[in-house]
């Protein structure tokens, strides 16, 4: 498989070590607000070089930044996982899936809440919109899909593409952002992003999770996408990320417009009946499931 299409901050323009300016304190912490997102990516000399490398990029559009946020703010947005409430996670367990997300409208720690407001915010998607070239982006701040994400040990997310429109709104999924929190992560580890050609069938990049890395791709019925290869990493340790998804109302690709939840491509077909509980999971909220639980336990 061949390398993604990456981005790193040329040294000049490296964020400077240190808080500077305004600052928030999280935790007993100080992070300088004007240095949660690298300034060098956002200069406008580097746009057309980021558009070019995003549309360009093989089996699909997509790009890879190394270094677009603060190293600070993602050290203390690994903390706020354990920070969450059991009844804070969706969990998925089945032959194509097996990882948990946080519940839509989940009340994240403040750092984690700082980055979903600052990749939401006007001027971070301006940016998305002209490196990608899709304007009129929509963003979804209550994370219906989005969130934070954690695979545990022989977790995977098998190749599939996804849901095409949100699940309320119905606005047209355009984009998918993600950004890793796992240091010093090996590729014996598992859980690399896997992006295939669809027509051929075969992986065309594989993207290792690894800690301030982020990936940004184009969504589509091309898309195809996942982490087939379980989680294997020592001492339990489970692969983290946050991922938050952007809209359109419409598009302008001649791609499927009829609604349809996440597809798995014919690695494992799910029988029925988990087909209709990964479209309930999909559209319900986690207390639902979490009831239903109980109340099995109870009948036994």
């Amino acid at each position: 498989m061949s390398e993604a299409s990456t981005i790193a901050p040329s040294a000049a323009g490296a964020a400077e070590a240190g808080p500077s300016g305004d600052q928030i304190i999280i935790n007993g912490a100080s992070l300088g607000l004007d240095e949660i997102v690298n300034p060098a990516f956002l200069a406008p000399k580097r746009v057309n070089a980021l558009h070019e490398a995003f549309i360009g990029a093989k089996p699909f559009p997509h790009i890879v930044f190394e270094g677009l946020f603060s190293p600070r703010l993602l050290e203390m947005m690994l903390a706020d996982f354990d920070r969450l409430n059991w009844s804070d996670w969706r969990r998925y367990d089945n032959p194509n899936e097996f990882k948990r997300g946080s519940a839509p409208k989940t009340r994240l720690g403040t750092a984690s809440q700082l980055y979903f407001n600052t990749i939401h915010s006007g001027q971070f998607v301006d940016f998305i919109e002209r490196v990608t070239g899709i304007e009129g982006l929509v963003t979804d701040p209550e994370l219906f899909s989005g969130g934070l994400h954690d695979i545990p040990t022989g977790g995977k997310f098998a190749m599939h593409v996804d849901f095409n429109q949100h699940s309320v709104t119905r606005l047209a999924n355009r984009l998918v952002f993600i950004t890793y929190l796992n240091k010093d992560w090996l590729p014996s580890y598992g859980g690399g992003l896997e992006l295939w050609d669809v027509e051929k069938n075969e992986p065309v990049v594989e993207i290792l999770p690894e800690f301030g890395r982020s990936v940004l791709f184009y969504q589509s019925s091309k898309s195809l996408h996942g982490h087939p290869k379980p989680v294997a990493a020592p001492n339990g340790r489970p692969r983290r990320s946050a991922a938050a998804y952007f809209y359109s109302n419409g598009r302008a690709d001649s791609d499927d417009l009829n609604f349809h939840t996440t597809q798995f491509a014919s690695v494992a077909q799910l029988p029925a009946r988990d087909k209709l509980m990964n479209v309930l999971k999909y559209l319900l909220p986690p207390v639902a499931f979490d009831a239903a639980r109980k109340v099995k336990s109870l009948l036994r």
